[in-house]
């Protein structure tokens, strides 16, 4: 009888605090219903009561304690005091403000109270878990056990996967630094684009806590949508309970694992939590307690979470380790591993898209060279590689289905359908990702669009919906473009100036391009072409230099499209791309990208021709810019070729077009050297313009001017020179100070009178005058224009004449650098840089170096120019001078007369040590044509002038002739005097010094070929006249001596 009496006190008790606690939840209830958001201390309680209601219906009462009883009863009476603290200071749904301020005035008062009554439930609840674990109540056979509460991981990836862990030492900081917390846990997001890794990233540092703290309980769930992480949990709260438990609904599930989750430390992994827009209220997944998140997403409205770890491509070293495992094959071999580099920059070091490409590269036994022939072809196939025991799996069409391996291509084409728009919108967004796709990834502005859209009737349909009554709305496309960038399909920033820059990734890019069908890639390759020549012709004069680079990127990446997508309906230079390939030559040609502007002309010519025939104005127009790109491309013949047909059909008709092509031939035969051809046609050209009526802009016979300057001063007339290069500037400055390319024009004539103070060896004004150009050049071109590296080395130049060498050094390296990357290494003007640097090397004493360079030059003029060009002929005699200096006498001769053998200048056979002939007959050629050479073009003391004496007289000592080489001798010291007077006239009138040359006789002369540096320098010093003929004879016997003395051999 008293057992059945217990029995039914403990029902009554529980049925008692069953209601009572309900009444409880019914109120908080109502209370969240009207409240924005539900203080902590009730969240915790709404969510910890129904554990415990359930638990107590749970009950057996057939196997209770009085210990049990009181406990219930114990904890009925708590409830019944939180239920009237609550009933006074919480508002109800119908209470008016006036009661509602009174209340949450009077919650302040029972603050205190509440807190007490909190911990003693807090109390309650473990005593009753503790009952339940050790098996004193009914309830034990139904609380989960001990060894079924284990971790929740998703089955290891595949052993070849490595550990990135860079980024989870940034996973760790970011929980570490954490400082939200008054939330009670920590959420850090893993945000990147489709196939970065996060997924995989998020496991690693799971199981990385997982075995690191055994009080740490790791659980992952998939966060897609609400629905999956319901079934998450529900999943987790039945391998817990493992059916000992009866569940009513997934709420109460959820709410066992909340509990359990509440008594220990733990990491939630949300993964692919892609949808915060349709899944916003995603934090009321998370328990209260000491616990961290982990989310993995590719949206950037998931950052508003907590702390984001930005995620992006592998590191090089990762990268090569991924491959060697997926592939399997040696990558330390040097060849193999430039390829498997090559691989990743191609592939952008996306972690999925290497994988994928791993996998194919094993499955069709590929090494790395071959992988990268037949990628641009098997794209498509290398992106969609799967294998079987794929890591990268997803479900796509609900959550009853299997789970789907992903390729890369996979994972953006549902970032693309994630964008939630309407048709028309989302087919616009569409098109302008794919027009995106055929210009350069980075930096692609607003702009533009803009203009595109605002000079363009009618408005292209898919530019529509970012137009506003005619006008381009700026916040229709910033919010696409911000969409773009939550999803990580692209990345966007603002300009200074308030405009949007658009990125994409390069595989994003290529995917965009690959994903539309192949007969469509021609109409966007088209639209891309309008939109560059749109923009390009417009705002000429306010696009800087930044601007153009970008453009110039843009242009490439279009135009590589165009040839690799070709088709017949859009030929290169004719129907609507005539015109749009004449805007992009004419832009390649300003910024120095000669060989992408002669592709353009040729276009165009071919269409020009077949269009209007080949005696029209616009085929000779088309010509002289083709021509003139061949020139600046270093094509001379080819130039010459093209324009003396030109001007041969032009005879029929005479015109200013006429005029034009006699004037670009000049320039043709200037390069040539054929400088008296160039001077007749330059003065030609200018009398016909006078001649005729119809007046040609200024800038036009201002640069015939300064042209015809440059060949006088080739031909050595330097004041005819001079005076052509002040006319010029000075029209410049004039008549066209509104000219967009005035400035250029006024840079480059003040460089041509520095070439004048160079020739008459006036270094220092040479020096000013180059310097101020470059700077020039480097603003308005930028450093990387062919035309600032040409007026840099000049600038060098005249600071090795100077004998600043290091500074002269640095500048030719440089020089040679932006020519050869520009231009390519076997240009005139790159071989002109190396030439120059060659002879700063030679002039330090690093011979090795130097002779390696004179070669490489030799043999690049010579298949450039020709052995007979003078140009060829001087970096021969430099080498030739520098093998003499070393003592090399015999090594010289033998390489200059292998060379002047093959250009057919020499016949003599000469063997070192014949009587038959005189010595060195060879090297004599050389100097002596180089001789007569110099004194038609340059002046007696130009240093080149006075470098071929030297080396001839050099020749005449070693050959006996003596009385040669003492006017030689004579010759030079004359010079030298000629021009320190020239330079001391030209400083004040107290500084200036009175010199005169020492006399030497024949055995100082033959001292100097053994390259002794300090009997050179004490010869060539000026002694003043006051010392008498004694000390000057003793001097003389000293250096005899000193030279007898280390004399070779």
């Amino acid at each position: 009888m008293a057992e059945a009496l217990a029995v039914v006190s403990i029902s009554a008790s529980i049925l008692q605090f069953v209601t009572l606690a309900g009444k409880l939840l019914q109120r908080i209830n109502e209370f969240s219903s009207t409240a924005e958001e539900m203080p902590q201390a009730l969240r915790s309680i709404h969510t910890q009561l129904p554990f415990l209601l359930d638990t107590c219906q749970n009950l057996d009462t057939g196997d209770q304690s009085e210990n049990t009883l009181a406990i219930i009863k114990e904890f009925h009476r708590e409830i019944e005091d939180l239920y009237r603290i609550i009933n006074k200071i919480l508002p109800g749904p119908y209470d008016p403000k006036m009661r509602r301020a009174l209340k949450a005035l009077k919650s302040m008062h029972y603050q205190e109270r509440f807190d007490h009554t909190l911990r003693r439930i807090e109390q309650f609840k473990t005593d009753l878990i503790l009952h339940c674990c050790q098996g004193t109540t009914g309830i034990s056979r139904h609380s989960p056990r001990a060894s079924k509460i284990t971790h929740s991981l998703p089955s290891a990836p595949m052993a070849s996967s490595i550990i990135r862990r860079k980024l989870l030492r940034e996973i760790s900081r970011g929980f570490s630094d954490y400082d939200y917390e008054d939330s009670g846990f920590k959420i850090v997001i893993l945000r990147g684009m489709g196939g970065q890794g996060k997924s995989r990233l998020a496991f690693d540092y799971g199981r990385q806590a997982s075995t690191g703290s055994e009080s740490i309980l790791v659980l992952w769930c998939d966060a897609t949508t609400k629905q999956t992480l319901t079934r998450s949990f529900e999943d987790i709260a039945d391998r817990w309970n493992d059916r000992q438990r009866r569940f009513a609904d997934a709420e109460s599930r959820m709410k066992y694992v909340n509990e359990i989750l509440a008594e220990r430390q733990w990491l939630l992994v949300f993964d692919n939590y892609d949808h915060p827009d349709h899944f916003i209220d995603v934090c009321s997944f998370i328990p209260p307690g000491d616990g961290s998140v982990l989310i993995t997403s590719r949206h950037a409205d998931a950052g508003l979470l907590g702390k984001v770890v930005q995620i992006s491509g592998m590191d090089e070293s990762e990268g090569l380790e991924l491959l060697r495992r997926r592939t399997e094959q040696n990558l330390d071999e040097p060849v193999n591993r430039a390829a498997a580099i090559e691989v990743l920059q191609t592939l952008g070091y996306l972690p999925l898209a290497i994988d994928q490409a791993g996998a194919y590269i094993r499955q069709q036994r590929l090494s790395m060279p071959q992988f990268l022939q037949q990628y641009e072809d098997q794209k498509e196939t290398v992106l969609g590689q799967r294998h079987v025991y794929w890591d990268y799996k997803k479900k796509l069409h609900g959550e009853d289905k299997a789970e789907t391996p992903l390729g890369v291509l996979t994972t953006w084409e549902l970032s693309i359908q994630q964008m939630g728009m309407t048709n028309v919108t989302q087919g616009a967004v569409e098109q302008l990702l794919t027009v995106a796709a055929f210009l350069s990834h980075v930096e692609i502005r607003e702009s533009l669009f803009r203009e595109y859209a605002q000079r363009t009737r009618p408005v292209p349909g898919w530019l529509e919906c970012f137009m506003s009554r005619g006008e381009w709305n700026p916040h229709s496309y910033r919010d696409v473009v911000s969409k773009l960038s939550m999803l990580s399909l692209a990345q966007a920033r603002n300009s200074d100036a308030g405009e949007i820059y658009l990125s994409l990734h390069p595989m994003i890019k290529e995917w965009l391009q690959s994903r539309i069908p192949e007969s469509d890639r021609a109409t966007y390759i088209m639209e891309t072409i309008n939109i560059l020549a749109n923009y390009i012709n417009t705002n000429v004069q306010e696009r800087s230099l930044q601007e153009a680079r970008l453009l110039l990127g843009h242009l490439d990446a279009c135009m590589n499209s165009h040839r690799k997508f070709r088709t017949a309906a859009y030929h290169l230079g004719f129907g609507h791309l005539h015109k749009h390939v004449l805007t992009f030559s004419t832009f390649y040609m300003i910024h120095g990208r000669y060989r992408e502007a002669e592709e353009g002309f040729q276009a165009v010519l071919e269409h020009d021709v077949q269009e209007y025939g080949q005696y029209h104005a616009h085929t000779f127009q088309t010509i002289r810019h083709l021509a003139d790109a061949l020139v600046h491309g270093g094509k001379y013949q080819k130039a010459h070729d093209l324009l003396s047909k030109a001007l041969h059909d032009s005879k029929e008709t005479v015109n200013i077009e006429t005029l034009r092509i006699v004037s670009a031939l000049a320039a043709v035969f200037a390069k040539l050297d054929r400088q008296a051809d160039a001077e007749r046609s330059y003065e030609k050209a200018l009398q016909g313009h006078s001649l005729r009526k119809d007046k040609v802009e200024p800038r036009e016979i201002y640069l015939l001017y300064e042209r015809l300057a440059e060949v006088k001063r080739f031909l050595g007339k330097y004041g005819e020179a001079e005076r052509l290069y002040i006319k010029a500037c000075r029209g410049y400055q004039d008549h066209c100070a509104y000219d967009e390319d005035a400035t250029s024009d006024m840079l480059r004539a003040a460089g041509g009178l520095a070439d004048i103070h160079r020739v008459h060896g006036r270094y220092a004004e040479a020096e000013k005058s180059y310097r101020e150009g470059w700077q020039g050049y480097k603003t308005s071109l930028g450093p990387d224009h062919p035309k600032t590296a040409a007026m840099l080395t000049n600038l060098a130049i005249s600071c090795r004449n100077q004998g600043k060498f290091e500074v002269a050094e640095k500048y030719l390296e440089e020089s040679v650098k932006v020519f050869q990357k520009s231009l390519g290494p076997d240009h005139p003007d790159s071989l002109r840089a190396m030439m120059n640097l060659s002879i700063c090397l030679d002039k330090q004493g690093h011979y090795k170096e130097a002779e390696t360079k004179y070669w490489e030059v030799l043999k690049g003029r010579e298949k450039k120019l020709g052995l007979d060009h003078p140009h060829t002929r001087r970096a021969l005699e430099r080498l030739a001078h520098m093998l003499w200096m070393q003592g090399l006498h015999h090594k010289a001769e033998t390489v200059t007369r292998k060379v002047l053998t093959k250009a057919g200048s020499l016949s003599v056979e000469y063997q070192p040590g014949s009587s038959d002939h005189a010595a060195f007959p060879a090297l004599t050629m050389l100097y002596t044509e180089a001789r007569k050479r110099d004194q038609s073009k340059l002046a007696l003391d130009h240093v080149d002038a006075l470098e071929t004496c030297e080396c001839l007289r050099l020749i005449y000592i070693e050959r006996d002739e003596h009385e040669k080489a003492k006017e030689l001798a004579e010759h030079m010291r004359n010079a030298k005097s000629r021009r320190e007077t020239d330079e001391d006239q030209n400083k004040p009138e107290g500084k200036r010094k009175s010199f005169t040359p020492v006399s030497t006789d024949h055995d100082v002369e033959r001292s100097i070929h053994y390259n002794n540096e300090w009997v050179q320098q004490v010869q060539n010093t000026l002694l003043p006249k006051r010392y008498d003929l004694l000390f000057g004879l003793l001097l003389g016997i000293f250096i005899l001596a000193w030279s007898s003395y280390f004399k070779p051999g």
